[in-house]
């Protein structure tokens, strides 16, 4: 199962303008953070807050440690926004902004990777080869404890199917890499996910965004890691 957690962003997208409000018209109040209710589900990417009677505009974005954001489209009836290609390994701020024709509501909600600093999975990588087969490895993170475990997690680009991964490459009993075999059920691009156990403290995760597309050359990851797809003979 995906944890709730945490990449490099895609890119920067530009924020739609906000309501115009008549000269002649007060600005809209701005209520307590909390009547919107803002939540996220890190498994679907979906940010939700409680819908508002006679909503006239809805916004909602991230913004990551330096200061990228990511914007879905969203129309003003919805309730909630859905996040694609993003990583949140490294932390992210989510923010919603509503405006009713009575008043206006905002509401930031801080997503953290929980755990102990420096114990995620680190030199993350993976390597395609004879078309049908894939590598993933990774290595522990520096000040992971003995008993660490790591568990890898691939989503497609549309994050309708989850893959486990099946057999796990070890190192003195801790998994630093996945092999697969099967290759069928990816896309284009895929969501990683390392995420790790311990009984001694938490362990932070590390996710990314894999292009499988990237043939014969170093291909690159949008959460800044490197990704490899060659074909041997």
């Amino acid at each position: 199962m995906l944890l709730l957690v945490t990449s490099l962003l895609l890119c920067e997208l530009p924020h739609p303008a906000f309501l115009l409000i008549p000269e002649k018209s007060d600005p809209p109040t701005v209520v307590p953070a909390s009547s919107l209710n803002v939540r996220f589900d890190s498994r679907t990417m979906n940010l939700s807050w409680d819908c508002q009677e006679n909503t006239t505009f809805s916004r909602c974005f991230l913004t990551d440690k330096k200061n990228r954001v990511v914007e879905p489209r969203l129309n003003n009836n919805e309730c909630s926004c859905t996040f694609r290609e993003i990583c949140l390994h490294g932390g992210v701020t989510f923010e919603v902004h509503v405006n009713t024709s009575q008043r206006g509501f905002q509401q930031k909600l801080l997503y953290l990777n929980s755990g102990r600093e420096g114990t995620a999975a680190q030199n993350f990588s993976c390597f395609i080869y004879n078309v049908d087969f894939m590598n993933c490895t990774w290595a522990r993170g520096p000040t992971a404890p003995r008993d660490v475990q790591y568990f890898l997690y691939i989503q497609n680009s549309k994050r309708r199917r989850e893959i486990r991964c099946p057999y796990y490459m070890q190192d003195s009993g801790t998994h630093v890499g996945c092999h697969l075999d099967n290759l069928s059920g990816l896309t284009s691009r895929n969501y990683f996910l390392v995420n790790g156990t311990s009984r001694e403290i938490g362990i932070q995760f590390f996710d990314s965004l894999l292009d499988t597309k990237k043939i014969g050359s170093l291909g690159y990851s949008d959460c800044s890691r490197q990704f490899r797809r060659s074909k041997t003979n």
